[in-house]
């Protein structure tokens, strides 16, 4: 069990419009189990890396869309807070805005919605049970990073989170001097372990809105596109290289995208 930091991601997941072809979408995409919570949770579906021995490892989930809400474009990111109620009224103070005031999910945890005041949304998550969350982290086939994009300076967008989550943010050594917009990474606090990170909107995705975007790492990133598309996926950023990565955008068959990205030493 991954050990998640005050400030990191806790978790990820996506309402669907069509449960009956997304779950075994992901299934045989990524060689995740899953469990339905049953109709009294909505049917929400937990994602796992399955293990011989031992509990298996959520990653990540998915529910039914509910009447009159719209399915998920991209998976729904949540942050790790110690107090649900008090971050949410923070959040607000600092110019967001709140989309879904704080509730209890059973025993587990109590969570709210909340647009930043660049209007991505995000969520924030007080776990009560040991063990809520991710399960496994940046290893094949969980979530490795997360990744925001901003029609402007990285760091100035972040500064929202900075204050609210306690988080670093810091402009990594490889980053030239002269660049008005440089790349910001980012920490939970006490942590060295980034988490993820946001660039300067270039090209297509200044057309796009500030928002937050989850990368599954794999092992092979155009072998999963391939595989993405024979079930009945699609293929909607094309593999491309980054420094040290190789990395692409897939959708489920009811149009969910979700990035994918492997380090380009496991090609």
């Amino acid at each position: 069990m991954t050990s998640i930091p005050i400030g990191a991601p806790v978790w990820s997941d996506a309402l669907s419009s069509d449960l009956a072809s997304d779950v075994p979408f992901y299934e045989r995409l990524f060689g995740w189990a899953s469990t339905d919570a049953g109709e009294d949770f909505g049917h929400y579906t937990t994602f796992s890396i399955p293990e011989d021995s031992g509990p298996d490892r959520p990653v990540t989930g998915v529910m039914p869309c509910p009447p009159g809400m719209e399915a998920s474009r991209i998976w729904n990111l949540q942050f790790r807070v110690e107090d649900c109620d008090a971050a949410t009224e923070k959040a607000r103070r600092l110019g967001g805005a709140v989309a879904a005031e704080p509730q209890d999910v059973g025993d587990m945890l109590r969570f709210s919605m909340v647009n930043d005041p660049n209007g991505a949304s995000f969520g924030l998550v007080e776990t009560k049970e040991p063990g809520t969350g991710f399960g496994a982290w940046g290893e094949p086939n969980s979530v490795s990073w997360v990744e925001y994009r901003y029609d402007g300076v990285p760091a100035e967008a972040m500064k929202f989170y900075a204050d609210l989550l306690g988080w670093n943010v810091k402009t990594p050594p490889w980053e030239a001097a002269s660049n008005p917009k440089p790349y910001a990474a980012l920490s939970a606090a006490g942590s060295e372990r980034e988490f993820g990170g946001c660039h300067a909107a270039e090209g297509w995705e200044l057309s796009l809105p500030p928002q937050w975007n989850v990368m599954v790492a794999v092992d092979d990133v155009d072998r999963v596109c391939e595989r993405a598309v024979d079930l009945g996926g699609a293929v909607v950023g094309e593999p491309m290289d980054v420094p040290g990565l190789r990395i692409a955008g897939i959708a489920t068959p009811t149009g969910t995208v979700v990035g994918v990205q492997s380090p380009r030493s496991w090609e």
